[in-house]
């Protein structure tokens, strides 16, 4: 019953830490909610202009290959530099030492996971006019694969990146240039074809390519491949872990670095 109750008051304060977010996000915006929308479909319409007319790349369905992968990177993104500020927001509740502060790092992972379920009716939308059918015995492992890997990668990073900043407060310009650069050496935009053999290498040890790949079989390639989880797997269990050590280390100081 103890743990039961823990696990209760666990789930009651993240969704007290979510609601707060929307509020906090929102409610001073005429268009509240669907900001969520608006900004990684206006930044897709820009990349497709740039790279699907301008530069003309070409990959199948090249609008829903670009809208799938950013869509999927604005919310791995998000919850990464949204986790930055995360405790100086909650400056109180460093405070309180009945509060388990890395339920602050999961409240940004669940608000930006509800922001990801909203684009979901628009992919589907975009699945129907380019007549895109999803072999349905590969859904569930693919979904289920690349959010799990997802979870932890931006997790682990989010755990290391809000505490650490705490310290460290030029962090935060930091990591923005590193976001700006992991996008361009993840296929997002970029389809695959056009990449130089030679440049290959960079989408073998960024673990957001075997995601994003992943992701998009559901698309493109109906079909598991159980070798991209057991290679990328033990990669965002390590950043998670390791994430979560450098949190822990440094959380006795927080209160008095705020």
């Amino acid at each position: 019953m103890p743990m039961t109750r823990t696990l209760q008051l666990k789930r009651d304060q993240i969704l007290v830490l979510v609601s707060k977010d929307f509020k906090l996000k929102y409610n001073s915006t005429a268009l509240g909610f669907a900001w969520s929308l608006i900004v990684p479909l206006f930044s897709s319409l820009i990349y497709f202009f740039v790279f699907g007319i301008m530069m003309r790349w070409r990959a199948e369905n090249y609008p829903l290959y670009l809208i799938s992968g950013n869509f999927m990177w604005q919310f791995f993104a998000n919850v990464v530099m949204m986790n930055g500020r995360v405790l100086l927001r909650n400056s109180t509740l460093l405070k309180k030492t009945s509060f388990d502060r890395s339920l602050l790092i999961w409240g940004t992972f669940f608000t930006e996971s509800l922001h990801f379920l909203l684009t979901i009716p628009i992919l589907l939308g975009i699945m129907i006019v380019y007549g895109v059918v999803p072999q349905w015995t590969t859904l569930l492992p693919n979904l289920l694969v690349a959010l799990s890997l997802l979870t932890l990668l931006a997790v682990g990073i989010g755990y290391a990146y809000a505490a650490i900043n705490l310290y460290f407060r030029d962090l935060e310009r930091i990591m923005g240039v590193i976001m700006m650069a992991w996008l361009f050496m993840s296929p997002v935009f970029i389809p695959i074809s056009n990449v130089p053999e030679k440049f290959l290498w960079i989408y073998t040890v960024n673990p957001m390519a075997g995601i994003l790949c992943t992701w998009r079989d559901i698309f493109y390639q109906p079909g598991f491949h159980p070798e991209r989880f057991l290679i990328l797997a033990p990669v965002c269990l390590i950043v998670f872990l390791l994430g979560r050590w450098i949190f822990r280390k440094l959380e006795p100081r927080f209160a008095e670095m705020m």
